[in-house]
C-alpha cells in the first residue's frame, strides 16, 4: 500500500483527536498568531488613552449572554484599559439581558487594579426608555438613576459628585448586539450633547456600524472576536495587563482549526489524484 493509499485510510479519530488538541491548546496558552491592531481598534485604543486621568470613561453594555463570547472580552479590556490609567469607569445598559454580565465584569476587574466601588468604579444598572434613558443622563445623571445597580443613592458615591451629565463624559464605548445600542447613543447622546461615541459590535453586525465611522460619527470600532483581540494586544503591549486574553485564544484556536482543515483538503486531494493516476 503506497503512502498515498495509506493517507486515504487514515482513521478518523486521528484526525479528531489531532483537531482537538490544537483547538484546546491555545485556549490554554494564547499563541498571538496573526493578531495585528488595525486602524478601527487602534482609534478606541488612542480615544481611551486620551482620556486624562480622574475623568471618566462611559460603558454601555448592550448585549446578552448569546453574544457574550465576542463582546465580553471587549467590555473587559476596556476596564483594564482605563483603570490602568487611573480613569474611572461608569457602566450602564440598554439591555436588560446585559445587567448580569456587566455586574459580573465590575465584580472582578477593580480588584485587579486595587480600585473601589463608588470611587473609581460605578455600575447605574438598566432602564426601559431608549431615547428617554440617553436625553435624561444629558440633563442629569441623577433623574434617571437615582440610585445605581445596586441600591445606592447615587449622592452618596463620591465618584458621582463630578459625573452630573454626559457632557462631564469624554469619550464613551457601546458595547452592542443589535438595537438597541451603539446608533441610539449617536442619535440622543452624540447629536445633541456632542457625545464622542466609540463601538464594539459582533462580526456579524459590523458592516451596519461602517457608515458611522466613514463619516466620522463612530470614533472607531471593534468588530467580533477580531476586534476584542486587537484590543487586548493593544492593552498588553502598552504594558497595562498582562491578563490573560480569551479573545486573543479563541482567535489563535480557530486560526489553527482552519488551518488543519486546510492542510486536511489538499492532502486528501492530492492522494486522491495519485491514486488514481497510479491505477491508469
Amino acid at each position: 500500500m503506497s503512502f498515498w493509499e495509506r493517507l486515504l485510510k487514515i482513521d478518523r479519530k486521528i484526525i479528531f483527536i489531532l483537531m482537538a488538541v490544537l483547538v484546546l491548546f491555545p485556549l490554554l496558552k494564547p499563541l498571538g498568531l496573526g493578531v495585528n491592531s488595525g486602524p478601527r481598534a487602534k482609534a478606541v485604543f488612542d480615544a481611551v488613552d486620551a482620556i486624562p486621568p480622574g475623568k471618566t470613561l462611559l460603558i454601555s453594555v448592550d448585549f446578552d449572554p448569546a453574544s457574550m463570547p465576542e463582546l465580553y472580552p471587549m467590555l473587559v479590556a476596556l476596564m483594564r484599559h482605563a483603570f490602568a490609567r487611573d480613569v474611572k469607569v461608569l457602566l450602564c445598559g440598554l439591555w436588560i439581558t446585559g445587567a448580569g454580565l456587566a455586574d459580573k465584569a465590575v465584580t472582578e476587574i477593580p480588584p485587579e487594579y486595587g480600585k473601589e466601588y463608588g470611587k473609581d468604579v460605578v455600575y447605574l444598572g438598566w432602564k426601559a426608555g431608549v431615547d428617554a434613558v440617553i436625553l435624561g443622563m444629558g440633563e442629569n445623571i441623577k433623574n434617571v438613576f437615582p440610585v445605581d445597580y445596586y441600591g445606592h443613592p447615587l449622592d452618596s458615591l463620591p465618584m458621582m459628585q463630578e459625573v452630573v451629565r454626559l457632557r462631564d463624559i469624554p469619550f464613551m464605548v457601546a458595547i452592542s448586539a443589535g438595537t438597541p445600542g451603539f446608533s441610539d447613543w449617536l442619535l440622543y447622546g452624540q447629536s445633541r450633547y456632542g457625545l464622542r461615541v466609540g463601538a464594539g459590535v459582533t462580526a456579524v453586525s459590523a458592516a451596519d456600524a461602517y457608515p458611522f465611522l466613514q463619516s466620522g460619527q463612530l470614533t472607531g470600532l471593534l468588530a467580533g472576536m477580531k476586534g476584542a483581540a486587537e484590543y487586548e494586544v493593544l492593552v498588553a503591549k502598552n504594558g497595562y495587563s498582562k491578563a490573560y486574553m480569551p479573545a486573543v485564544a479563541a482567535m489563535d484556536s480557530q486560526s489553527l482549526a482552519h488551518l488543519v482543515i486546510l492542510i486536511l483538503v489538499v492532502l486528501g486531494n492530492v492522494a486522491f489524484f495519485a491514486t488514481r493516476m497510479k491505477r491508469r
